[in-house]
């Protein structure tokens, strides 16, 4: 493949800097280009005796960052937006991942409902349906903006996007399919010791041998479940991180598959240290919540549970240990899985400003209550210290002078800046695989006129890839330095790849040229070597120094 051509110019028709970088940059200010975690971000829902309190200054609240004040350089009451954000969907033969005229003082109001099919039983997931169909009939005449995904073992599927009609998400919810084969273990085997003779010990021997073998499968299911899980959350922050103000997700499920309450055996293999399980499921979870609090996603923790007892989802089924033990009580076990479950579904809510609704007892209500939080809320926002920027999670604290009021938040922060290959790899592959455009960088695509293709029976399509004034940090104090990947797969109608093509563009920039990406942005110019025939087109940008990405996908023709 020839190298592509870089240009930095002007481009009249380049999408705008949207309200992201509004918000991180008060009216009047520089840019800042030294890095994306600069400025600290926090949406915080304020109500008294149930509604919003409006109305507070920015001397009503206390900021503490690790135990230490922090002044307050943001502050913003919020009054967000029902009309539905929009994007170039192949209008003038561009698409785009943002909205190019989107107002950059409009907070839009954002519900993300997820379905998981992986860790919900099947009749759970019946009790989900009825629930959500019923919320949905019940706001018909809302006009709320929503979107509906559902989350399978091929991973997250988009249901509906966003839109007003609720009646259209019902709509889409009826015509999906359920998950008949939920990854989901639940030990069949009785743990309970036989009594007597010599038949009885060959009994118990065959019993822990079968516990072992399940519980070995169980690990497997649980970790291929719990990958699944982690890259669609992870797909979600990475979409709508763009996007300005604070998003609820509306999580729907019973449960995750792992926990860090406690210990869970089925993350670790047979015989390695039981710390070893528990430090990497600790570490995915951190990351998530670094995405999610990165994004201003609240996470709305909606338990599907059957709340008679219903069927249970066992995050690990026997334990070896446990097998050695004929008296042990399978009923323990499954109390201390529920728990487990419990704590998890309210932690990630709790780290996130959202909240968790338990015990399955009223769906309806729980989405209901879910939607409120985003109409009204306070933003605020302040610069990390020069002097503590040592990498990893910080603690937040809001304190609020008004008698009576009550507030979430996001509890935290995540410090990092990692721009190693390997990093940017896995960043791009997971948003090449996603069915979500990607917001952190804005950036739209334009197909050129076909030329003659250098193999024969291919044709090249040429593209210009463009991305805004200031789409990507510049470290000035490392001389101007820029780090940007691109990447682009082409899959035809079966989903299969048919070419592809990624570069990472690692430069020091001029004065001329910090003033062409601070002013113009950049067009990418390449092309694509295709066979007759029709195509889905992913292109990926990735802001290694701000940890940022975007992607958009644009259908293309190419004929005989």
């Amino acid at each position: 493949m020839r190298c592509p051509q870089l240009r930095l110019s002007t481009i009249a028709t380049a999408v705008l800097l949207t309200a992201l970088l509004h918000a991180q940059n008060p009216a009047g200010s520089t840019p800042t280009f030294s890095s994306s975690t600069d400025l600290v971000l926090i949406p915080a829902v304020v109500d008294k005796s149930g509604s919003h309190l409006a109305g507070l200054k920015k001397e009503d609240f206390v900021l503490k960052q690790d135990g230490k004040s922090q002044p307050i350089a943001i502050f913003e009451e919020v009054k967000t937006s029902t009309a539905r954000v929009r994007r170039l969907e192949g209008e003038h033969g561009t698409f785009s991942n943002v909205e190019p005229n989107e107002s950059v003082s409009e907070y839009h109001r954002l519900s993300i409902i997820v379905l998981d099919f992986v860790n919900t039983p099947l009749p759970d997931q019946a009790n989900a349906r009825s629930a959500l169909v019923k919320f949905l009939s019940e706001i018909a005449d809302s006009q709320e903006p929503m979107c509906l995904m559902a989350l399978t073992g091929s991973g997250l599927t988009v249901l509906h996007d966003f839109t007003d009609d609720p009646k259209l998400l019902a709509d889409a919810l009826s015509q999906a399919k359920s998950n008949s084969a939920p990854l989901i273990y639940e030990p069949s085997v009785d743990p309970h010791h036989p009594t007597g003779g010599p038949l009885a010990a060959k009994i118990t021997a065959m019993i822990r041998g079968a516990m072992l073998s399940e519980t070995q499968m169980a690990s497997l299911e649980t970790k291929t479940a719990a990958s699944i899980t982690v890259q669609a959350l992870q797909q979600i922050a990475k979409a709508f991180r763009g996007l300005p103000g604070r998003k609820s997700l509306i999580w729907a499920s019973s449960g995750f598959p792992f926990s860090i309450s406690s210990f869970s055996p089925s993350l670790c293999d047979g015989g390695c240290p039981a710390i070893h399980g528990r430090d990497e499921m600790q570490s995915a979870y951190d990351n998530l919540w670094r995405m999610m609090n990165d994004a201003q996603i609240a996470i709305y923790s909606v338990d599907l549970r059957l709340p008679t007892g219903g069927t249970m989802m066992t995050t690990g089924g026997v334990r070896p240990s446990d097998a050695e033990d004929p008296q042990f009580d399978t009923d323990v076990q499954a109390n201390r899985v529920m728990q487990d479950t419990s704590s998890t579904l309210r932690l990630f809510a709790d780290n996130t400003g959202g909240k968790a609704f338990m015990g399955g007892s009223n769906l309806a209500q729980s989405f209901r209550q879910a939607i409120q939080d985003d109409s009204s809320y306070y933003m605020l926002g302040y610069y990390v210290s020069a002097h503590n920027t040592k990498p990893g999670w910080h603690d937040i604290s809001l304190t609020l002078h008004a008698k009576g009021a009550h507030m979430r938040y996001r509890s935290g922060f995540f410090l990092s800046r990692d721009m190693s290959p390997a990093s940017a790899r896995e960043d791009v592959q997971l948003a090449l695989s996603s069915p979500l455009d990607y917001t952190g960088v804005p950036m739209s695509v334009t197909w050129a006129n076909r030329e003659p293709g250098k193999t024969p029976g291919k044709i090249k399509v040429p593209f210009d890839l463009v991305m805004p004034p200031n789409f990507a940090t510049v470290d000035q104090s490392d001389g101007n330095h820029m780090v940007v990947d691109i990447a682009a797969v082409a899959r035809n109608r079966k989903g299969e790849p048919i070419a592809d093509l990624s570069q990472r563009i690692d430069a020091r920039l001029d004065a001329a040229g910090m003033e062409q990406i601070q002013h113009n942005g950049m067009t990418y110019r390449n092309g694509l070597q295709l066979p007759p025939g029709e195509y889905n087109v992913r292109f990926v940008v990735r802001d290694s120094l701000g940890n940022r990405i975007g992607s958009v996908a644009a259908p293309v023709k190419v004929a005989q």
